[in-house]
């Protein structure tokens, strides 16, 4: 996944719900381990992942399954 598209995509997304929607409304902040959009006017937040991310979710919920 390129984030760049990904990124396009859900702002699209979004302005299928709000035809207001516009490209500022939105913010990308760069975290350890992917990228977070912000939707500024609604307030919520969606955590995008790339190729690189390295996903260990599963593994800090259920420590004891870790194999």
């Amino acid at each position: 996944m390129v984030i760049e598209e990904e990124i396009l995509a859900r702002v699209r997304a979004a302005k299928a719900w709000d035809k207001n929607a516009r490209l500022e409304d939105f913010q990308v902040t760069a975290a350890e381990n992917g990228f977070v959009l912000i939707n500024l006017k609604t307030r919520r937040a969606q955590l995008l992942y790339d190729e690189d991310s390295k996903l260990h979710d599963l593994e800090q919920l259920f420590p004891a399954t870790k194999s």
